[in-house]
């Protein structure tokens, strides 16, 4: 990242200054080219050349104006420190670029005594880059939680709440007395890298445990279970005593099945990261039902939650929504969970669902609270149908003020959109209720774009030139655009968009170009 430097660009810094100035001794710019809306940083050394003294109290003041000389945007604050006439004041500044493309200036100013003094001549620069500003978040498909949220606190049951947002479907009731597994992570574990120093020194599970048919396995109160990778890299389990000693190892060539006969469940560090929390201690979870450690080639393992529909249940819901949202609310998202996980109950494979939101958030006993237990227990086997049959019900965070109709559900773009097949019960309604916040997510210069592409197997040269929407849905999403790249141009989907630039939803409005 280059300096631009100041005294060269703004005004001249030697020799002395006519009476009553401001005069920049010396200063730079951090970054010579910053994208739109990008932070921009000056170092500034500026001698009080009046002949009266600056108060800490005095207004700075940065001043964008676009290329027709109207201001776009200004930021005031006090100088912070005093100066006597004839001595010289350092001077960090940060601003934040216009949110738009093309050639702007940026003024300063102190104002002292009732007089603004320039500081050097304006900076010029030119601003490209790209912005993103959208609402909701998620797929957009199906019950808002954020609507959910707004409807229960306007009176609205959760009956109401899930036949506005499930058109036409009626709720029915299943047996759940059965069992689910639930892949406490995305993906296999590799016990031979090094395990994250986030989590502790080695994977566990917190004793009191037996393992099935292996009691050389059975860690007390005090000890645990501990997992690694031997010298030929097979995964191992062997007891971690109080003092940190192994017992002798035992290679997982089986799956094996944990119990344990403490009242708060399974303690394990063996899981899914979810939600950033970093205490001391937020990086375990406990479990209700069976733990299983699944060997998957080489030094992997799967750990795999077995427990009642029910009660796999009372982990999702605080999971997925804060339990002071209203009792109706919890009540629509224990149904439309409890829903969408029979639907998915004897999957093939070693598990039914994940406990990520690539299906379902699941935090296990770990988040439990009284109230989302008693909306999953007030609802207990109720589930959702249309004409007869179990829906799909999907649901997110937030529907920006809409739903998306089902023909849209994750478009893909091949020369013009790619719909689906339409779901009766999953038609694109108008929602005021949802009230979550919007969101900016960038800025993304020229070039830092096309690196980001790159990086995701897109090469579209050195520079991103623009962005061009192609197709909205009826909801305002975006379902198809056209990268221009320095070299290269290509159209992906909305979908395919979002995942790059790593937004929220593609009900997004996208500003800038290259």
């Amino acid at each position: 990242m280059s300096a631009l430097v100041l005294a060269a660009a703004i005004g001249s810094a030697s020799g002395a200054s006519a009476a009553g100035t401001a005069t920049l001794v010396s200063g730079t710019v951090l970054p010579h080219n910053p994208p739109m809306g990008g932070i921009v940083r000056l170092d500034l050394q500026l001698r009080n050349d009046t002949s009266t003294a600056w108060t800490a109290a005095d207004l700075v003041h940065l001043t964008w104006k676009s290329a027709d000389g109207k201001t776009s945007t200004e930021d005031t604050r006090q100088l912070g420190q005093p100066a006597a006439a004839g001595t010289t004041v350092s001077l960090t500044l940060v601003t934040l670029a216009p949110a738009a493309v093309g050639h702007f200036s940026l003024a300063t100013e102190l104002e002292t005594h009732g007089t603004r003094l320039a500081i050097g001549v304006p900076t010029l620069f030119h601003l490209s880059g790209f912005l993103f500003k959208g609402r909701g978040n998620g797929h957009g498909l199906g019950m808002s939680q954020w609507g959910a949220r707004g409807r229960a606190a306007a009176g609205q049951d959760y009956k109401k709440i899930l036949s506005t947002y499930y058109t036409g479907t009626r709720i029915d009731t299943r047996d759940t007395s059965g069992m689910v597994r639930i892949a406490l992570t995305d993906d296999p574990v590799d016990l031979a890298r090094p395990w994250p120093r986030l989590f502790g020194p080695l994977a566990f599970v917190a004793g009191p445990v037996t393992v099935e048919g292996l009691p050389q396995l059975q860690a007390s109160a005090g000890s645990s279970l501990g997992f690694d990778a031997n010298g030929t890299a097979q995964p191992i389990a062997f007891v971690v005593a109080p003092d940190g000693s192994r017992g002798t190892p035992v290679v997982i060539s089986t799956t094996l099945t944990i119990h344990t006969s403490s009242p708060a469940g399974i303690r394990t560090n063996i899981m899914q990261v979810m939600g950033g929390d970093f205490r001391s201690g937020a990086e375990q979870r406990r479990y209700a039902g069976l733990l299983q450690i699944i060997p998957k080639g080489g030094a992997t393992i799967l750990p795999v939650n077995l427990l009642p529909m029910e009660d796999y249940l009372k982990g999702v819901v605080p999971a997925e929504m804060p339990p002071y949202w209203g009792v109706e609310a919890l009540k629509a998202q224990a149904i439309a969970a409890r829903t969408y996980a029979i639907g998915h109950v004897g999957r093939a494979g070693d598990f039914d669902l994940r406990a990520s939101e690539s299906d379902q958030a699941y935090s296990g006993l770990t988040d439990q609270r009284a109230e989302s237990n008693a909306a999953v227990d007030g609802t207990r086997g109720q589930v959702l149908s249309y004409q007869g049959q179990l829906i799909t019900a999907f649901y997110m965070a937030s529907d920006g003020g809409h739903t998306v109709s089902s023909e849209y559900r994750f478009v893909q773009w091949d020369q013009g959109p790619k719909l689906r097949s339409h779901l009766g019960y999953l038609t694109g309604i108008s929602d005021p209720f949802d009230h979550a916040p919007s969101w900016q997510v960038g800025p993304f210069s020229a070039d830092g774009a096309a690196v980001l592409l790159k990086d995701n197997g897109l090469d579209l040269g050195d520079r991103l030139v623009g962005i061009d929407v192609l197709q909205k849905e009826p909801s305002g999403r975006v379902v198809g655009v056209r990268l221009r790249g320095s070299s290269k141009t290509v159209e992906v989907s909305g979908p395919t968009l979002r995942f790059y630039f790593g937004f929220p939803d593609t009900l997004v409005e996208i500003v800038g170009g290259g």
